[in-house]
């Protein structure tokens, strides 16, 4: 009741002075959201957020590290930012997977970083994929025995059922946690700027081996719930041209023909700010390189629906194909809430029939147990209104 009655006399006082009730400061409110609250820097945040362990995550099987009402110097930017729907699919094979989420493993974590703002550690959050630099070997699960350069044990791993480092990196904040689907050990990560840039990453590891013989392909899609200076009042351009319905499409790295844009934006059509996605130089896998015809577009923009986290509400191990008219599917997309989903992919190969048809030397060397990391940049347009709650 404190917070609101201070938050009514902020708001009655901006309007005495002619400044619309949308400038008003706000903050993470995770007593509402759930989950546990960042404030960074410690002094004079910039940065306020609910983070979320994968165990914890929304989705029928969970959406990895989850972070809730993300804020910037008290301007509301995001509902919810994860990664809700990811696939494991293979070439030579009639395997594929839609993998889960919400299974916590351990990776290394220093003690004073975890699940808190903590100090300067003695090394960096470290997970399968960070150690995993061979093309054929593997290290097992934390603390990674025989991994070259690392000297850790099991009193340096982050603890079951896991957890999140949050690490001070001085200009910025990283947040890293590290989920299981059998085999794979995936690393979710995002490091927020004070200058207001976003870097999500996605880590693709392998524990044990398991199928590193078969060529194959990981497909992970992110859904990020923007919410400019609030829900509604968004819209979505593509290569600075505004959407007027939900779609889906390709990326292209160039503007070349018969590619995609190669950026887009999600806008406050209140202030004409908002943030821009551009594809990070590790996400131009093509679609359907695999030839099955089950992952065919890069992006989608929708319009929100409370609850719609992935393609399907079932999720079944099976299911693999993403099907992204079930989410896209013509709904107006203008002034409102939208959503925008992103695809980056990842091809393990492993080291005979890659591209196929190849033979001998004109085969690809075997890369499938080699750490591959990806994710876009989102970087702040427009004209922020930062002045809010006394920032400049």
């Amino acid at each position: 009741m404190q917070m609101i009655t201070r938050r009514l006399v902020a708001g009655l006082a901006l309007l005495g002075m002619g400044i619309s009730g949308s400038a008003f400061a706000a903050a993470a409110d995770c007593g509402l959201w759930g989950g546990n609250l960042l404030q960074w820097p410690a002094a004079n945040p910039v940065w306020e957020m609910c983070w979320v362990q994968p165990s914890q995550s929304v989705a029928a099987d969970g959406s990895g590290l989850e972070l809730r009402d993300v804020h910037y110097k008290g301007i509301l930017v995001a509902k919810r930012l994860h990664a809700p729907i990811l696939f494991a699919e293979y070439r030579n094979s009639g395997t594929c997977y839609r993998d889960w989420k919400d299974s916590d493993a351990r990776f290394v974590a220093s003690v004073p970083v975890r699940n808190q703002l903590g100090v300067p550690s003695p090394y960096i959050a470290t997970t399968v994929c960070d150690v995993s630099q061979d093309a054929t070997a593997a290290y097992g699960s934390c603390p990674f025995t025989g991994a070259p350069g690392t000297n850790f044990v099991l009193a340096d791993c982050i603890g079951a059922p896991g957890g999140v480092a949050i690490e001070d990196m001085g200009d910025h904040v990283v947040l890293t946690t590290q989920y299981s689907a059998a085999w794979y050990q995936y690393t979710g990560r995002y490091a927020f700027w004070a200058n207001g840039d976003i870097q999500p990453e996605f880590g693709f590891g392998n524990r044990d081996g398991t199928n590193n013989g078969l060529t194959h392909w990981h497909h992970n899609y992110w859904r990020f719930d923007f919410d400019i200076d609030g829900s509604g009042n968004n819209e979505i351009l593509a290569n600075g041209v505004s959407q007027s319905t939900e779609f889906s499409g390709l990326r292209s790295l160039t503007g070349g023909p018969g590619g995609g844009p190669t950026y887009w934006d999600v806008m406050s059509t209140k202030g004409d700010f908002g943030y821009r996605i551009v594809s990070g130089s590790g996400d131009y896998n093509p679609p359907n390189q695999s030839g099955r015809n089950f992952h065919s577009v890069d992006v989608i923009g929708s319009r929100f629906i409370n609850n719609e986290y992935a393609d399907r509400s079932d999720n079944n191990l099976g299911d693999c194909t993403m099907t992204a008219t079930n989410i896209a599917n013509s709904q107006s997309i203008a002034d409102t809430d939208v959503v925008f989903w992103y695809r980056a992919s990842v091809r393990d190969a492993n080291g005979n029939n890659w591209p196929p048809g190849c033979s001998g030397a004109s085969c690809e060397p075997q890369n499938s147990m080699v750490c591959k990391q990806v994710g876009p940049t989102i970087t702040q347009v427009g004209d922020w209104p930062i002045f809010r709650n006394g920032f400049e």
